[in-house]
């Protein structure tokens, strides 16, 4: 099994912190964020090779921070070729650049860098390796504001997920999906089949959105476990309160 993690991003939100320094690397809790999951990702023996996909501006600041890390699995980083917000692949783009890059054949997990994620990473796998069907990570949320900026997942008992919808406007349930996805390899397979139908390559939660209308099954691994996703200067003062700086 492979991992991607998304930090190719320019982080438009967290400016001036962001302007010259990558989101991904800022100190949480004593040490980069980026460090919080890729010694989560490290612990998983199925994991062999971690695939860190940045941008042309910050490549360099994670060439250096890869080259002091010390990981079991192979800790690669790629330079995506982009410069600004205008030229950006996008997360699904990145993807599918990794993918062609590192010849990725296999499963594969896929998160965002930006992501502060305490669940038990191991039972994630676990649940995925009982019905080898793409997995997302969930979690309920109690704020409508917070649900319009997630995709939002309508399940049944079983943990199927029966319906998916990016940022809507009025949500049908209260299941909030976090940046965590688990791609069986057929599965991760057919992004360029999404990307040759036109569709964005933006947002990563459009994919798995695509994938269930194409008739792909996905389930849901709901947590009760803090979840944040760090994107205004409120998230991080509000993670650096709990974790330290």
């Amino acid at each position: 099994m492979q991992a991607i993690v998304l930090a190719a991003g320019y982080a438009t939100r967290l400016y001036p912190l962001t302007k010259d320094f990558p989101k991904a690397l800022l100190r949480i809790g004593g040490k980069p964020m980026m460090d919080h999951l890729v010694d989560e990702l490290d612990k998983l023996p199925q994991i062999c090779g971690i695939h860190v996909v940045t941008n042309s501006r910050f490549y360099a600041a994670f060439a250096d921070w890869a080259a002091s890390k010390r990981t079991r699995a192979a800790l690669h980083v790629y330079d995506d070729g982009t410069a600004d917000d205008d030229t950006k692949r996008g997360a699904i783009g990145d993807m599918e650049f990794v993918r062609q890059e590192a010849d990725i054949r296999e499963d594969c997990l896929v998160v965002a860098g930006d992501n502060l994620l305490k669940i038990d990473f191991a039972a994630f796998l676990e649940q995925f390796a009982r019905h080898g069907e793409t997995l997302l990570l969930c979690q309920k949320q109690t704020s409508l504001k917070t649900l319009r900026s997630f995709a939002v997942a309508t399940t049944d008992a079983q943990g199927r997920i029966l319906q998916l919808e990016e940022k809507p406007q009025e949500p049908k349930s209260d299941l909030g999906v976090f940046a965590l996805y688990l791609y069986p390899a057929a599965t991760f397979a057919r992004i360029p089949e999404y990307l040759r139908a036109g569709n964005s390559p933006d947002s990563p939660g459009h994919l798995p959105e695509w994938l269930l209308k194409q008739g792909e099954p996905l389930r849901a691994f709901v947590t009760e476990e803090p979840c944040f996703d760090i994107g205004t200067h409120e998230s991080l003062r509000h993670v650096r309160a709990l974790y330290g700086e």
